[in-house]
């Protein structure tokens, strides 16, 4: 079942957990951290996990500036440069708007919002369970402008799952 959670103070996930203190830090009194607050260098360790997108006008659509590595490997395409409607069209236009929705409501209420998501099937391979956190940025730290996605999951079960279930699929 999938679960969301507004404002989390904690996750219990070491990676979501360092994000959301490191937003926390950056923003300091303003609502939201600028994207400038932001330094790669920081956190290079966990790139591989983050989805940067910049909001289009009246939060009709989110473009994909930097999508990682394993985010990437989970959904079989880098998005990078394509908006979510882009992205998610066809066959998987539900998950797109589900997406566009949790972007939106981020953006609205200026807050982290963290939605937990169990295994399922998705584009004919099964996909394991992930745990995600929307973190919210604003360049004037009042206005939100941007969403930094980080999208985790177990890396060695997908893998794992991903060989099996190809093994499965050819014969």
């Amino acid at each position: 079942m999938t679960r969301m959670e507004e404002n989390p103070t904690s996750t219990g996930n070491p990676v979501l957990d360092f994000f959301l203190r490191y937003w926390n830090e950056k923003r300091g009194s303003r609502a939201m951290p600028p994207r400038s607050a932001i330094d790669t260098r920081e956190i290079k360790q966990h790139l591989g996990w983050i989805c940067l997108l910049d909001a289009l006008p009246d939060f009709a659509d989110f473009r994909y500036r930097l999508v990682g590595s394993r985010v990437t490997d989970f959904f079989l395409d880098d998005g990078t440069g394509k908006t979510v409607a882009e992205a998610f069209e066809g066959p998987d236009r539900a998950l797109g708007d589900a997406a566009l929705w949790i972007y939106r409501k981020c953006c609205l209420d200026k807050r982290p919002l963290r939605i937990t998501t169990p295994g399922a099937e998705w584009r004919g391979r099964y996909v394991p369970a992930n745990d995600a956190l929307y973190l919210p940025l604003a360049s004037d730290g009042e206005t939100a402008d941007k969403v930094l996605a980080v999208f985790t999951f177990d890396y060695e079960e997908y893998r794992q799952t991903l060989s099996v279930h190809s093994l499965q699929r050819s014969a």
